[in-house]
């Protein structure tokens, strides 16, 4: 895991407090297996806006499905960025 995966799992638990650090691993589907909610999905894209610097549209939202999406979407977003 690297350095953005891993602040994307900090991210995802400090949200999801419910959810064991150690279980959420980059094949998990944030609904489904993690078990967030809206509120918690709007919650966890304003934490990884705020912490990396970007903002994430609806239509972004509504693609990512995993935490590697979540992943995969802040390095496009940095490169494009750069």
């Amino acid at each position: 895991m690297d350095d953005v995966e891993k602040r994307v799992v900090d991210l995802i638990a400090e949200v999801l407090v419910d959810v064991n650090k150690e279980h959420i691993q980059l094949d998990s589907k944030i609904v489904e297996d993690l078990g967030a909610e809206s509120l918690d999905i709007y919650d966890m894209i304003a934490l990884l806006e705020d912490e990396f610097g970007l903002e994430i549209t609806d239509e972004e939202v509504e693609k990512i499905q995993t935490v590697q999406d979540v992943a995969n979407y802040i390095r496009s977003a940095q490169s494009a960025a750069s």
